[in-house]
């Protein structure tokens, strides 16, 4: 072969760009597919609170994040999109259904400040766009979308900054993604920071000092943030609910990560063997690969433990914690969903590069194994639900007479159960009973559980109330489970004002994925 033919058969660096475009356009495209079934689902008490805020007027809502200070960008993406296309289901995910697919190329344009090979980024990209878990929450009308696409950004951005200090666009676009990452989750840029140091450091002293002057930029940024934080705990516990650290958060985590809300365990096993062999294969290599421990601070092995800290820190930082003080819940931890992804396509390059048949063998498999049982999740997790509102919802819509009162075992359901029920708003707009900005509706009777935040009164309701409000009913009246914590409130059926419906009224009882309606009927004194 003439070097002038060689010339020619190898693709040129326009066409392998374009190449490429095409590649991650296809991938975009699949994205969309994947997230834009059941889209439609069911919306789940905390997307209606994100509603709620972006109802109120604008100044009105920025007040209101001294008690909703976490995830503030999303209901801001709200208020305009609400104004302007209306407030079904679907326009209210659609925000995140954009960012998650926009987070596709993102990670891709992460992984290429990270190193040079083009397939290694488009790998990683299409693992993102697979995953179960980016998947169910690019369908969520919550900011965890967004966590992921900052996350992404603020790596790239700084991969690209540290390389070449001048670039002053890529510092402020490090410092505007961290801002984002804070206002989506305000523990997210910590447990993000091992892994942006040690990326950092790959440029000496002077990279880690500019990164911290630049995470100085965005924590004045953040001062309002921090601000309604400070007044938000205040007011109440946010996290109150979240179970101790024992096995089974550890494998709450792990299926919700691999297998997203497709409940197949077999999913987790699957994922977790595959992503195990390539961590162990990778690590192999790159110790075979090394001449000495100044290896493991240059090129490949570094860039390989920049995703290693970014995939597998967060999670394992908030479980450490979480063992004194209760911070972990999948998807608190969902920044280092686009770090496993990476970490996965770098193992991959690091099992194919100068090593051996069998290598490469565990390299495709693992591949393989990843890709199928993130296909087999989506499709299972398409028909699954967290609440199922519209159902229950109808009914009670449609049978309701005039003055039947409702017991709500948890007032903070009323914002869900307003979205599906205009006559359980006020003037227009969802009630959250904690933000104490409306009235509750007429006939409705709230409480929460005894440990919850918010004023209203502790539950289960009594049936000395319950017989009251039959009698004001005429003999009916509703009762509404949702959000229930079985340990302080025990199950609906052995509440003891469920017990007494059940023994002097009609009943009749429908019941959806966590939520539960009983309408009583003829009660007698």
């Amino acid at each position: 072969m003439t070097a002038a033919t060689a010339t020619t058969t190898r693709p040129e660096p326009a066409a392998a760009s374009r190449r490429e475009a095409w590649w991650l356009l296809g991938l975009c495209a699949l994205a969309l597919a994947l997230r834009l079934p059941n889209l439609s689902r069911s919306l789940f008490n905390d997307e209606t609170v994100s509603f709620a805020l972006a109802q109120r007027g604008f100044g009105h809502m920025l007040g209101l994040f001294g008690y909703e200070a976490n995830g503030a960008p999303y209901p801001l993406l709200l208020w305009p999109v609400t104004r302007i296309f209306g407030t079904s289901v679907e326009v209210l995910r659609a925000p995140a259904l954009i960012v998650g697919v926009a987070s596709v190329p993102a990670t891709w344009w992460a992984v290429r400040g990270l190193l040079a090979e083009r397939w290694v980024a488009l790998l990683a990209a299409a693992l993102l766009a697979l995953n179960p878990m980016a998947v169910w929450y690019s369908q969520v009308a919550r900011s965890y979308a967004l966590v992921v696409l900052g996350a992404c950004l603020a790596i790239g951005a700084l991969a690209r900054a540290v390389e070449r200090p001048e670039r002053r666009g890529m510092w402020a676009l490090y410092v505007l993604a961290t801002a984002l990452l804070a206002y989506s989750d305000l523990l997210a840029p910590a447990i993000l920071l091992p892994a942006e140091l040690l990326l950092a450091g790959r440029a000496g002293r002077e990279g880690l000092g500019r990164t911290v002057a630049a995470l100085v930029a965005a924590g004045v940024l953040c001062v309002p943030l921090l601000i309604a934080a400070i007044v938000s705990l205040g007011r109440r516990d946010a996290l109150y609910w979240l179970p101790k650290l024992d096995r089974g958060l550890v494998e709450t985590g792990l299926q919700e990560f691999s297998g997203g809300y497709s409940g197949v365990t077999a999913v987790r096993w699957l994922t977790l063997l595959a992503l195990v062999a390539l961590l162990g294969g990778a690590a192999v290599a790159l110790r075979r690969r090394g001449a000495g421990r100044s290896f493991w601070w240059s090129g490949e092995p570094v860039e390989w433990l920049v995703a290693l800290a970014w995939g597998v820190l967060p999670p394992a930082l908030l479980l450490v914690v979480s063992a004194k003080f209760a911070v972990f819940w999948p998807r608190y931890a969902i920044v280092a969903l686009p770090g496993l992804c990476v970490l996965a396509a770098v193992s991959v390059r690091a099992l194919l590069t100068g090593t051996g048949t069998a290598a490469r063998a565990l390299a495709a498999g693992s591949v393989a194994a990843l890709v199928a049982a993130g296909a087999y999740a989506d499709g299972k997790q398409a028909s699954a639900t967290q609440q199922d509102w519209p159902a229950v919802m109808s009914w009670l819509r449609a049978e309701r007479g005039a003055g039947q009162p409702i017991v709500l075992d948890n007032v903070l359901m009323l914002p869900s159960m307003g979205y599906y029920d205009p006559a359980l708003r006020v003037d227009g707009k969802l009630v959250v009973w904690e933000w104490r900005d409306t009235p509750l509706p007429a006939e409705v009777h709230g409480f929460k559980d005894p440990t919850g935040y918010g004023r209203a009164p502790d539950g289960p309701p009594s049936v000395a109330l319950v017989q009251r409000l039959a009698r004001e009913g005429r003999g009916s009246l509703w009762l509404v489970f949702g959000e229930v914590d079985a340990d302080e409130q025990g199950h609906p059926s052995e509440m003891a004002a469920v017990r007494w419906v059940g023994a002097h009224c009609s009943v009749q009882r429908r019941a959806g994925t966590g939520v539960e309606v009983l309408r009583a009927r003829s009660c007698r004194a």
